[in-house]
């Protein structure tokens, strides 16, 4: 998954979720105040979250190593928050910080990248949907999502392995 890696971008992952907090500026009155905590800041805190736990869920002889997708192209940039190795499958990890939410940068991912698995990270119960859509390139768009609550990361390849 390294040989795409482009030096000049790349996303900070911090040790910890409250320094992620106080990086963004969050204070403790906001996070108490908000009807669901992942929310805050466009679910900034839900990426760090998800990142240090998935840095976790490999054994531990295994180096740890995040990827994520990004393509800016003018007038239609798009990025996924992480991409994972499945056995030999490429997988993206979207994060969503509700229950719900736009997959138009998964859907342009999974045409140009012909992958049949994705994976979506929110606070909804954990499903299996057969997504079919459009591509921008007008072709269809065929792949298997499956929705992981954030309380469930730890046990995500299991989950993978269950629902494919």
């Amino acid at each position: 998954m390294a040989a795409e890696i482009n030096e000049k971008f790349f996303k900070e992952i911090f040790i910890d979720a409250g320094l992620c907090g106080v990086a963004l500026g969050l204070s403790l009155n906001q996070i108490n105040a908000a009807n669901e905590i992942i929310m805050i800041n466009n679910g900034g805190i839900a990426e760090q979250v998800v990142g240090q736990l998935l840095r976790t869920i490999n054994p531990p002889y295994i180096e740890p190593a995040l990827y994520y997708w990004f393509r800016h192209e003018k007038g239609s940039s798009a990025e996924i928050d992480y991409v994972i190795q499945y056995g030999s499958k490429v997988v993206p990890v979207e994060v969503k910080a509700g229950s719900t939410g736009s997959l138009k940068s998964l859907h342009l991912f999974m045409e140009m990248k012909r992958s049949s698995i994705a994976v979506r990270i929110n606070s909804d119960l954990p499903s299996k949907t057969n997504v079919k859509v459009k591509g921008q390139s007008g072709n269809n768009v065929d792949y298997l999502l499956i929705s992981i609550p954030f309380y469930l990361i730890g046990q995500m390849y299991r989950l993978l392995d269950f629902f494919c």
